[in-house]
C-alpha cells in the first residue's frame, strides 16, 4: 500500500457509501447522523485516510463541541471509525490524521466508541496505553441476528413461548404496518405522532428517557429520504399498539427505538412486531439485524428470546490529547452537565441523554 494521506470528505454521498461498505461500519457513521446532532451543539467532520480522496479505506466522522469558558473542544467518533483500521498501516495513518485535526481544533480529548471487541486488532489497540476507558454512550453490548440465514432458522431460534406469542397475536388478527419516506406528509406526521406518543410512554413506564418529539422527527426527515430509516407499527382493532423505529446502514439494520401500550402487551402485538420486522428485513436482503443493546430484567428476557448472537465491545475509549486541558475538562465536565440539568429543569424541559 502507498503512502496514505488524510482528507476531509464534504460530499454526503461519498462518505455514505464509504461508510456503508466499510469494516465495523454502524448507523451512527452515516453523515445523517452527524446532522441530526447539530442542533445540540456537536459540529461534525468526516476525516479518512487513503491512497486518493475518491477512494477512503478507514475514516471517522467526529462530533466536535466547545467548551464553554475553556475555549477547548471535545470530539467524540460515534460508533466509529470504521474501515480496514484492522490493519496497523491503516490504523496508524487514522491515528494520526485524528491527532492532527486535534491539533487543528484545539481537542483536549478524544473518545472514539468502535463496534470492536477485545478480540479485534482495533479493539486489543484501544485497551492498551494511551486510551483509557471512558463513560458509555452507545450500549456497550448487544445481540445481533444473522439475516443470512433462512426464515425457518430464524424461527427455529425462538424461544417457545416467543414463537406461542408471535403466533398468537396473528390469530388475533394483529397486522404490521411499515412507514417509509414514500409515504405522504399528513401520513408522516400522524404516524411520527403516534410513534411519539406510544415510545414515550414507555420510556415513562420503564423509567427511561425519552427525548423531545422534535429529535425523533428530525432523525426521520434526514434519514427516511435515502431509505436509512423505517418505522413499523402492530395495529390492532384499528389503533397502532406498538412500534419501532430503525436505521439502516448498507446491509446492516438496527432497532434503535420501541415501545408499546398495554394493550399491545396485553395482546402480544409487540412479538409479532419484532417477528415481522426480522422476516422483513430478512426478505429486503439485509444481512443483520442489531437489537441495539442489552438491557435488564424483562426486556433482556424479551430480546434474548428472538434468538441471535451476544456481541461485548470494548466500550467508549478516551485519547487525551492535550493532557493539562484533558484533566481539567475531567474536573470540570460533570459540575457543568449537573448544571446543564438544573437549567432544564427549570426551564421545564425534557432531559435528554448525557451525550448531549
Amino acid at each position: 500500500m502507498s503512502a496514505l494521506r488524510a482528507f476531509v470528505l464534504t460530499d454526503r454521498d461519498a462518505w455514505n457509501g464509504f461508510v456503508e461498505a466499510a469494516p465495523y461500519a454502524a448507523f451512527p457513521q452515516l453523515w445523517e447522523w452527524g446532522e441530526l446532532r447539530e442542533p445540540s451543539g456537536w459540529r461534525p467532520v468526516r476525516l479518512a485516510v487513503g491512497d486518493d480522496p475518491g477512494a477512503p479505506v478507514a475514516g471517522a466522522q467526529v462530533l466536535l463541541r466547545s467548551v464553554p469558558v475553556l475555549g477547548w473542544r471535545l470530539g467524540y467518533v460515534p460508533r466509529g471509525p470504521v474501515g480496514a483500521v484492522d490493519d496497523p498501516e491503516v490504523w496508524a495513518a487514522l491515528l494520526a490524521a485524528l491527532r492532527a485535526l486535534g491539533r487543528r481544533e484545539r481537542i483536549a480529548t478524544l473518545k472514539v466508541d468502535p463496534e470492536a471487541t477485545a478480540d479485534d486488532r482495533l479493539g486489543r489497540a484501544l485497551l492498551a496505553p494511551p486510551w483509557r476507558a471512558a463513560e458509555k454512550v452507545q450500549p456497550p453490548s448487544t445481540r445481533i441476528l444473522d439475516l443470512s440465514r433462512s426464515e425457518d432458522e430464524l424461527r427455529a431460534d425462538l424461544k417457545r413461548k416467543h414463537r406461542q406469542y408471535v403466533n398468537k397475536a396473528e390469530r388475533d388478527g394483529i397486522t404490521v404496518e411499515w412507514l417509509d419516506a414514500a409515504a405522504d406528509t399528513a401520513t408522516t406526521a400522524r404516524a411520527l405522532a403516534d410513534f411519539y406518543r406510544i415510545y414515550a410512554a414507555t420510556a415513562e413506564r420503564a423509567g427511561f428517557v425519552a427525548r423531545v418529539p422534535a429529535y425523533y422527527e428530525r432523525a426521520w426527515r434526514l434519514f427516511a429520504p435515502g431509505g436509512r430509516a423505517r418505522l413499523l407499527f402492530a395495529v390492532q382493532d384499528g389503533e397502532r399498539v406498538a412500534t419501532l423505529f430503525h436505521f439502516v446502514c448498507g446491509p446492516r439494520v438496527a432497532e434503535a427505538f420501541g415501545g408499546m401500550t398495554d394493550a399491545g402487551a396485553e395482546s402480544r402485538a409487540n412479538y409479532l412486531l419484532k417477528w415481522e420486522a426480522i422476516r422483513g428485513f430478512r426478505t429486503e436482503g439485509r444481512a443483520s439485524y442489531d437489537l441495539w443493546g442489552i438491557a435488564t430484567g424483562g426486556i433482556a428476557q424479551f430480546k434474548e428470546g428472538f434468538g441471535g448472537e451476544v456481541r461485548r465491545y470494548v466500550g467508549a475509549r478516551d485519547l487525551p490529547l492535550r493532557a493539562p486541558m484533558d484533566a481539567l475538562l475531567r474536573l470540570a465536565l460533570p459540575a457543568y452537565g449537573i448544571a446543564q440539568r438544573a437549567r432544564l429543569r427549570l426551564m421545564g424541559r425534557r432531559l435528554v441523554p448525557s451525550d448531549d
